[in-house]
């Protein structure tokens, strides 16, 4: 594989570019992109399981919000709505809130982003309940403005020489669906509890920060057991359950929230991502007592709600009810869990877990350690994912040893198989040896 027009443009990069703006596993820069395929600069061809970080659920260019944009640049790009009113976000912010679960009254804040959209969710749990401290979750990832990164716990590279951070958020321990029934209903809030009653008034506490499925924290779906829990606590205290939705809304996880699967009603929403529909945009929703506890301008933006990201999410909202794209994500999902599991099954040395919701997905990579117990194996995850860049398929991992299985929604079921085919000769090079340890010095990502 030829790379020499990429690495050109990372040598660039490197001279005028902050290195904190890279997470990166490989010399890849993207020259285009249409549905699932990626070409680099060098004219390199590339399966795309990584969506760009999940805010390409449609995939890249699909037709229907290519056209939406197009429109909507002959009219014009943006008009701030700090001052002006804009007919797009209006009609879009009426579609999300239509699909608020348990239907009840909604708004709609807009910003630029999901980190945002997390500052956004502080700032009204404080204002409308009169508290001030916020819950959040260990493993979390919220973002990277200060009060997201205030919220974030599941790496210290955001936190490190840049504090102090926002005051008075604490964090809690995070129980996935990888703790039994019986450690999960034992322990699940007993730190929590044990914070309540020592140095941590429960009727200070605000909200309760949350994504349904910790997404760079490993891929990991929220026990249902510490869900409820977490709920009834909230609710019984006078606390807002707030569902923190950027990386996994859209039907990333196969409905409109993730937080669905819980039959969970919150009090607020966190969205960003794939809410622009390809372009940049975030929006804090939540029920409409909430949202009408702060005048302008405790929250608004310049560009937020622009009116180009909001045709694009309009375009995506409507194709995502269509009966075309739920036969085809729910194809998808069936066919991706059955190549996983015949992954496992022809790979029980390696593949130590798979854990998704929909089209959301982890793969554990794991090695046996001395004692025979299985051990994450994070230079073997590596090794992997680079062999799989080289092989012509794009992936990541998070938390250490957990392969990114996050592909576009409506991706072809050849290139779902082919994906999963070359994730397999990667397994098989790396067990027989063949993939060297010089790539382990491109290494630089989670």
């Amino acid at each position: 594989m030829q790379t020499k027009q990429c690495e050109n443009l990372v040598a660039r990069d490197k001279k005028v570019i902050a290195p904190c703006q890279h997470l990166s596993y490989f010399p890849l820069a993207v020259e285009k992109a249409q549905g699932a395929v990626i070409t680099d600069a060098d004219g390199n061809e590339f399966i795309d399981f990584l969506s760009s970080a999940s805010s390409l659920n449609l995939g890249s260019c699909h037709p229907v919000i290519t056209a939406a944009i197009e429109k909507q640049m002959r009219l014009f790009t943006q008009y701030t709505q700090a001052y002006t009113y804009n007919r797009l976000s209006i009609e879009y912010a009426e579609r999300l809130v239509s699909v608020y679960p348990g239907g009840i009254p909604a708004k709609v804040c807009f910003g630029n982003c999901g980190s945002d959209a997390n500052d956004a969710a502080v700032k009204f749990a404080r204002a409308f309940t009169g508290r001030h401290k916020i819950l959040s979750f260990l493993n979390g990832y919220h973002g990277n403005t200060y009060g997201s990164s205030s919220l974030t716990t599941c790496t210290p590279k955001m936190r490190d020489k840049m504090g102090p951070f926002l005051p008075e958020i604490y964090s809690f321990p995070f129980f996935g669906i990888d703790v039994d029934d019986a450690t999960c209903e034992r322990e699940c809030l007993a730190e929590m509890e044990r914070a309540f009653a020592s140095y941590l008034p429960i009727d200070d506490v605000a909200a309760v920060i949350i994504e349904p499925m910790q997404g760079d924290g490993g891929l990991l779906p929220a026990h249902p057991i510490f869900m409820k829990k977490l709920f009834d606590l909230c609710k019984k205290n006078g606390i807002l359950f707030i569902s923190e939705e950027v990386q996994q809304a859209f039907f990333r996880t196969g409905t409109w929230f993730s937080i669905e699967h819980y039959g969970i009603v919150p009090d607020g929403i966190v969205l960003g991502k794939s809410i622009g529909g390809s372009l940049t945009l975030g929006a804090f929703m939540a029920k409409a007592e909430i949202m009408d506890c702060l005048p302008a301008p405790a929250h608004l933006f310049t560009l937020g709600g622009n009116s180009i990201a909001c045709a694009a999410g309009i375009a995506a909202f409507d194709y995502y009810k269509s009966d075309e794209f739920k036969k085809i994500l729910s194809d998808n999902t069936a066919l991706l869990c059955l190549l996983a599991e015949n992954l496992r099954q022809q790979n029980p040395d390696m593949v130590g877990f798979i854990r998704n919701l929909g089209m959301s997905m982890g793969i554990g990579i794991t090695k046996t350690g001395e004692n025979g117990k299985m051990l994450p194996d994070l230079d073997g995850t590596f090794k992997i994912l680079y062999r799989c860049y080289e092989l012509g398929l794009i992936m990541i991992s998070v938390a250490g040893n957990v392969l990114r299985i996050q592909p576009p929604l409506v991706i072809e079921k050849e290139q779902l198989q082919k994906a999963f085919a070359i994730i397999g000769q990667a397994m098989d090079e790396y067990r027989a040896g063949k993939i060297s340890d010089d790539v382990l010095s491109n290494r630089a990502g989670w």
